[in-house]
């Protein structure tokens, strides 16, 4: 089997995307920055239907810095800045890749500020990756640009929060387009702290070539992933508005060409 078909799910379950575009934007001249750590750790996927097992040992690492900045009232910037660690073990085989992942900038613009909230933005991410096609981690990312316009909607009410986003990624070098969409609900459980429910899910709108025909995809990033991801979030802030934590972890159902094996996210961040 060519390496190119071994396949989990990308860190888009993870780190860089544990953030969901919710419709909240940051006040002009404040910022928060987060530096997070996913771990993904896997021996068996799901690959076009098929249940495929014992095919080594996978363990994908990803260190990201993320940091959002209120240019006004309305708009926000973001940045991404992620930095993977990938390993393979197999029979007679072992291999490791590091390097910078996808970087990844964005606008928001917040377009509602009563009860419901509506905000509007673009996150692009760059074909930044390391790459090296003699390897069965042969990537630090997708190789490809990513432009993901998307829509988000949500409120708030004595201890709730609630909101979903719906964006379109457009990708080049003939990767397929999808459709991305998330659901998270809120509660403050504690003074302070807050438990999350997510459910995050991506469908393929085109097919293109590069499922089959680029051979920088590996397990991480396979073109035509497929999945509903649920995941539980916990939040803490030790210093209020300034200084927090929080832990996550996520699993999917309906999934295709991804791994069977949940991720594990922890972060710490600060507002300024």
């Amino acid at each position: 089997m060519k390496k190119n078909v071994i396949v989990c799910i990308i860190t888009l379950l993870g780190l860089q995307y544990s953030n969901a575009q919710s419709p909240w934007t940051r006040e002009k001249g404040k910022a928060y920055v987060q530096l997070g750590v996913t771990s993904l750790v896997y021996d068996a996927v799901q690959f076009d239907g098929e249940k495929i097992e014992n095919i080594g040992d996978y363990t994908d690492i990803t260190v990201q810095v993320y940091s959002e900045y209120g240019i006004s009232d309305k708009l926000e910037a973001q940045l991404i800045l992620p930095y993977k660690k990938a390993n393979y073990d197999g029979t007679g085989i072992s291999q490791s890749i590091s390097g910078l992942g996808n970087i990844s900038l964005g606008l928001k613009y917040k377009l509602s500020d009563k009860n419901w909230k509506i905000s509007s933005g673009l996150l692009f991410s760059a074909n930044s990756i390391k790459k090296d096609e003699s390897l069965v981690v042969s990537s630090t990312g997708i190789n490809a640009f990513t432009f993901l316009p998307y829509i988000s909607i949500g409120s708030s009410h004595d201890k709730w929060y609630y909101f979903g986003n719906l964006g379109y990624a457009y990708m080049d070098n003939e990767y397929s387009d999808y459709l991305k969409a998330t659901i998270e609900v809120g509660y403050n459980i504690i003074p302070r702290g807050y438990l999350m429910l997510v459910l995050d899910t991506r469908n393929p709108v085109t097919k293109e070539d590069a499922y089959y025909n680029d051979n920088l995809q590996w397990a991480s990033h396979l073109d035509r992933q497929t999945y509903n991801a649920f995941g539980i979030k916990v939040n803490y802030e030790f210093i209020q508005d300034k200084l927090g934590a929080n832990f996550s972890t996520f699993g999917a159902f309906g999934i295709d060409n991804a791994p069977l094996a949940p991720t594990i996210n922890i972060g710490v961040y600060t507002k300024l």
